[in-house]
């Protein structure tokens, strides 16, 4: 019975939480590849204002510029409701290594509606780069051209479509997230970067919907040598995660306000098809949960044996 309940998870994966709505994480667009170094992030856990000063984060790459094959950024910021209209407008600025450029300015200015178990998913789509889940403004940018150093920033700023001061706009995260080459290490390393903006939310329990989010990794066919998985999450604790049926256990991840992320090796996890990792919010202690839990990103790696 145990066997059969966890082929029938596996075998049929949901839409988002399907009360409070949200975008599914997918691969898409490009996000997955093969490279000889590896998958970076690196990421701002705050919760500050960016209206009087700009949000900044500094970023240290793992490689020379040349050597970026893929990279975006990631940007969160909330606009102070899960439903109301509070208008927002959120610049983004990225220096890949030759001073600040503008990656876009997306103005937030709409409501919220909650899906409440009908066919739709409640994501608000801005424009096809940025979109408004609950209270959150979710937006990225290929930044892969832009980068001519290994270190380099980005900055955020909200204010009111006039530019007057927001009834929020605080950042939730910056990340940015590099596939590169290292010609010195003989390795091969596919990795997969699935993108969506799901949510897991007590009100999905309440109204007799309960959610537990997934999403799939492409097929792997080589022999593995290694495998790591990590989950950034957009919530004020952890959530509980599976990878294909197998529990995964976590300790001291990286905790901002409203942001985190951890990090498992998964190799032994691994199968020859598709591989599932599930997300859930974490109820083992209501002081510290909260009811909420959100997550934009899941990233895996797969170091395979290289034929001769």
């Amino acid at each position: 019975m145990l066997v059969l309940l966890a082929v029938l998870a596996m075998a049929a994966p949901a839409a988002a939480d399907p009360w409070i709505g949200g975008d599914k994480l997918v691969n898409a667009n490009g996000t997955s590849g093969n490279v000889s170094g590896g998958l970076w992030f690196d990421a701002y856990p705050g919760f500050d204002y960016a209206y009087s000063t700009p949000v900044t984060k500094n970023f240290s790459l793992p490689c020379t510029a040349g050597n970026v094959e893929w990279a975006r950024l990631y940007v969160t910021t909330y606009i102070g409701s899960m439903t109301k209209n509070y208008p927002l407008n959120t610049t983004v600025e990225f220096d890949g290594g030759s001073g600040y450029g503008t990656l876009g300015s997306e103005i937030m200015n709409t409501t919220y509606t909650y899906p409440e178990n009908s066919s739709a998913d409640g994501t608000v789509w801005i424009n096809n780069h940025c979109n408004r889940v609950t209270s959150d403004c979710l937006m990225w940018y290929d930044v892969t051209n832009d980068i001519t150093s290994s270190s380099v920033a980005a900055r955020v700023h909200t204010a009111c479509p006039n530019g007057t001061q927001p009834y929020d706009g605080r950042v939730k995260m910056i990340t940015l997230v590099v596939a590169y080459n290292d010609p010195s290490s003989g390795k091969e390393i596919s990795y997969w970067v699935n993108q969506g903006h799901d949510t897991d939310s007590k009100k999905a329990d309440q109204n007799g919907c309960s959610y537990i989010g997934n999403t799939t990794f492409s097929t792997v066919t080589s022999s593995v040598i290694d495998a790591d998985l990590t989950a950034i999450y957009l919530a004020s604790y952890n959530g509980n995660y599976t990878f294909n049926g197998n529990t995964l256990t976590w300790s001291n991840p990286c905790q901002g306000s409203y942001f985190g992320y951890q990090s498992w090796n998964v190799t032994n996890y691994i199968t020859s098809g598709d591989n599932f990792m599930t997300f859930d919010r974490n109820t083992t202690d209501p002081s510290l949960y909260g009811g909420y839990f959100k997550i934009p990103l899941a990233l895996l790696t797969v170091e395979e044996e290289q034929e001769v």
